[in-house]
This record gives C-alpha cells, sequence and structure tokens, in this order.
C-alpha cells in the first residue's frame, strides 16, 4: 500500500515537472496554475483514499486478531496463581545442639487452566513451577508424581490434569468421571489459612499431593440434600525421601519413590447441610494402600542395591472432618481426625548402619524387624480457627497432634515442614492483610515438638526422641524445629 502511494506521488511530481517545462508559450501563467491545483486535487483525492483503506486494513487485522484470543480464550481459560515466601528456619537437634537457616526464599507458579469440551465435558489443568531463589537445576528425583509441589529448578509440571465427564445427567442420580492427574492436592481445610476458595477435593490431613487415578462421584442431591459420594481409584507414587522436608530420619540414601505395584482405593462421602445459617462441610472418608513399595539403599561399599523395588505392607487410613466457615460473618472453625493402620507384610530392605556404625538397619513398614507382621496404628487430630477483624485483616491458629505411629500421604505437601505428619505436637499462628481482592499478604509462625523420629516416612519403626541423645545418631534427629515465613499471595 505504501509502494503504491509512493509510485502515485512520483508521477504527480514528474507531471508537474513536465507540464512546467512544455507547451510554455501555448498557456499563460493562470492556466500553468489552475492546471496544476487540478492535478493536485485529484492527486489529494487519491491519497485520502489510500489513507482510508489502509486504516480500514489495519482495523480488520485489530478485530482478526481479537477474534483469534476470543476464540482461544472460549476453548481454554486460564489463570494464575503465584506464591513468594520466605522461611526462617531454627532446629534443635535430640543432643542438645541446635543450627538455623534464615532468609530462604522461594517462588511457587500455578497456571491454572479450564475448558468445556461439551456440555457434558470439562478439562481442568494446572502447570507449576516451585523453586528456591538461586535454584536452576532439576533434582532428578526418581519416579516423583510430586512434580511441582516441592521447591525444585525452574522447569514446569504438571501438577493437575483431568477430565470431568457428567453421566446421564437430570437423572435422579448423575455420575460425574474424573479421569487423570486429580485434584488432589491443597484439599480442606488449607483454604482457610490461605484466604482462597477450596482447590481440592480430599482431606488434607490424610492426602496431600499429586495422584493419577479415576473417580466415580454420585451426587444425591435429590436423594439426601447436599450429600454426595465418591469412590477412587488409582496407582500414585507419593513418597519421596528428598521431597520429604523432615530431616528426623537418622539414615539417608533410601530411595522409597517406587510404588510401581501399589494400588489405591478410596470412598468418600460429603455433606453440606443447607439448613445451616453459614458454610459447611462435612466429610467421611476411608483410604486404602496395598503393597506399599520401597527401595533399598546402595550399599556404602560396592554401590548396589541389596534388594529392589519390595513390597512392605498394607496402609489404611479412615477419618473424618468438619468445617464451619462465616459464622456471623467473621469466624471460621475446623476440626479433622484421621486413623492409620498399618500391616506390614515382614519384608524389609537392608542398609548399611548409620547409627550404631555396624551391621546393616533392617527397614520395613514402620518396623525396623525381620519378619514383623504386628499391625501398626497410629492417629492424629487437627483443629483450626480464624476471626475476621476488618476487611483487611484476618488472625487465625492451627494445632495437630500425630501419634508415634501416625502416617499419611502428605509428602507432597506446599508446606515446608509438612507439619500435619509430625509424629509429635504442631502449633501455628499466622495474620493475613488484604492487599487487594486478588491478593493477600500473610506472616506467620510454625512450631513443631517431635515426640518419634520418621515423620513423613513409612520405612523404619519409630524412635522415642528422649530416647535419641545417647546415640551416635542424635545430631542429625531433630527434636524441635521451627520457622517464622512471611507469603504473598496472588491469585487470579
Amino acid at each position: 500500500m505504501e509502494n503504491t502511494m509512493t509510485r502515485k506521488i512520483l508521477l504527480s511530481t514528474v507531471a508537474i515537472a513536465t507540464l512546467m517545462t512544455t507547451n510554455a508559450s501555448a498557456l499563460t501563467v493562470e492556466e500553468k496554475i489552475t492546471k496544476l491545483e487540478s492535478i493536485i486535487n485529484t492527486q489529494q483525492k487519491e491519497i485520502n483514499s489510500l489513507k482510508e483503506t489502509t486504516e480500514d486494513i489495519e482495523e480488520m487485522d485489530e478485530r482478526l486478531e481479537t477474534v483469534e484470543t476470543s476464540s482461544l480464550t472460549d476453548k481454554i481459560q486460564l489463570g494464575l496463581g503465584m506464591r513468594v515466601e520466605m522461611n526462617n528456619y531454627s532446629n534443635t537437634y535430640a543432643d542438645g545442639t541446635s543450627y538455623d537457616a534464615n532468609g530462604i526464599w522461594r517462588t511457587k507458579l500455578n497456571i491454572n487452566m479450564k475448558s468445556k469440551i461439551a456440555d457434558n465435558l470439562k478439562f481442568s489443568g494446572r502447570l507449576s513451577m516451585y523453586k528456591n531463589w538461586g535454584d536452576s537445576t532439576e533434582r532428578m528425583i526418581q519416579n516423583d508424581s510430586m512434580q511441582g509441589r516441592k521447591p525444585d529448578g525452574s522447569q514446569m509440571y504438571v501438577e493437575r490434569a483431568y477430565l470431568d465427564w457428567s453421566l446421564n445427567k437430570g437423572s435422579t442420580i448423575p455420575v460425574i468421571v474424573t479421569m487423570g492427574r486429580q485434584p488432589s492436592s491443597d484439599g480442606p481445610s488449607y483454604q482457610i489459612k490461605e484466604d482462597t476458595t477450596r482447590k481440592g477435593t480430599y482431606d488434607a490431613l490424610a492426602f496431600d499431593g499429586a495422584a493419577d487415578g479415576i473417580v466415580f462421584t454420585a451426587l444425591l442431591n435429590k436423594i439426601s440434600k447436599g450429600t454426595s459420594i465418591r469412590y477412587a481409584y488409582g496407582t500414585p507414587n507419593v513418597l519421596d525421601n528428598e521431597a520429604n522436608t523432615d530431616q528426623q530420619m537418622s539414615y539417608s540414601g533410601i530411595d522409597n519413590s517406587s510404588f510401581e505395584n501399589t494400588s489405591v482405593t478410596g470412598v468418600f462421602l460429603d455433606q453440606t447441610f443447607t439448613s445451616l445459617p453459614f458454610e459447611n462441610l462435612a466429610q467421611v472418608y476411608t483410604v486404602s494402600a496395598k503393597n506399599l513399595n520401597a527401595n533399598s539403599a546402595y550399599d556404602q561399599n560396592t554401590s548396589t542395591p541389596q534388594k529392589n523395588d519390595i513390597n512392605v505392607g498394607d496402609l489404611t487410613i479412615t477419618g473424618f472432618m468438619v468445617e464451619a466457615s462465616k459464622i456471623n460473618g467473621n469466624l471460621d472453625l475446623f476440626a479433622h481426625y484421621s486413623r492409620s493402620e498399618a500391616k506390614p507384610n515382614g519384608e524389609n530392605i537392608d542398609m548399611d548402619g548409620a547409627t550404631s556404625g555396624q551391621g546393616k538397619d533392617h527397614l520395613g513398614l514402620l518396623s525396623s524387624t525381620d519378619n514383623d507382621t504386628t499391625t501398626k496404628s497410629g492417629n492424629a487430630t487437627w483443629l483450626g480457627a480464624r476471626y475476621t477483624i476488618n476487611n483487611n485483616w484476618k488472625v487465625g491458629a492451627e494445632w495437630n497432634k500425630g501419634s508415634k505411629n501416625w502416617f499419611s500421604f502428605t509428602s507432597g505437601s506446599n508446606d515446608p515442614l509438612n507439619k500435619l505428619a509430625t509424629r509429635g505436637t504442631a502449633t501455628e499462628v499466622y495474620a493475613t492483610m488484604k492487599v487487594n481482592r486478588n491478593a493477600n499478604l500473610r506472616v506467620g509462625m510454625v512450631n513443631i515438638d517431635y515426640d518419634y523420629t520418621g515423620s513423613g516416612s513409612h520405612l523404619g519403626a519409630p524412635t522415642k526422641i528422649s530416647t535419641m541423645t545417647a546415640m551416635s545418631g542424635s545430631t542429625v534427629t531433630i527434636d524441635k524445629t521451627s520457622n517464622a515465613y512471611i507469603t504473598f499471595n496472588v491469585l487470579f
């Protein structure tokens, strides 16, 4: 378009020059001026017409770009979640020594996706990155299905990717089939502290992490108002020592991330009571994990594994939870209770003794004895409250306690201390300031007092902390730990 305009201007210039140099005797000055004005007016009209055409084309391009963008966003809606946090850790070991690690900065990025494929088929997904500042290399964790749930390099991971397929919609009992990487992280009641809507499905005291599987949800609202029941099946690789920030374990080198032959089934009953004058949720559940696996440590002398992919037994977690939100408009309360029951099959993995300096440690399902098949029962309680002071400030407190043999599938928790796995007592206090409708700032303190070793691990018999002071491994066995943190959250 610009070349055409330039060509016309050049031709007009040539025409004018020709007019001025030819037929000079035949035309008077006034006739020459009139002729020139006619040529200029004609060319100006053509220039104006070209400008209008150019503007029309540019406007058309903008409209096409808008249509293309709208078409893309109609197909898939994007959302953003980002958290910047600073942690200050303080550890006291069983031998009385202590260690502080201050100013540990991290960034968590979530890119959320939603798409309505058809009236009865929807897609949801989440890409995530979680890294320590300055850390840009992958840690090479094998079989890590918790990718994106623990600090790693700057790569993005698929944290969620599932389809919701609605069957027999409009019938008495509609059923939804959820397939893929499930919404099994950030479940209730984490959203109260995070000051967000609930982002996960399952009780966070029992399970918090990425899980692949298939879930059938029956909506019983027409039979019993506010009731739904779920049946879940999956094969999650949910445990990894490197993903567990609890450093109580007095041994190292165990790769227990392999869950290749593990199968997990669960039944969950959700109930909301519409007659109550505040938001509420109750959940009862049982989850059974069959054939929990473990990989042996490498022999420190030969660098060869002693055993591989050993089945160490079965685990069942049963529990319930209740939430009550916006009581009188400003009070939120919740209570959770879970019971774990581990059934070792007598198998164990071997590793060079780290605490005794000789022989080998035998590590089975919550056991350190060969051929131990004794059932190990544990339990945990989690309580919390939050109070809204005004439009800008909220304060809250949480308390949880786990027994000697308590174990939960929470190694994928974004909590750097994985406090809900504690075999002991954990307390947390925090204050949240609203920055705007999409962002908040939270400051808080977590204190954990361990009663037994091995919090967060299914391998090895828990040992009472008070007995560790006379052992050589007491310098790496944490007695107490704390974290003073600041977190900036954005959800958009």
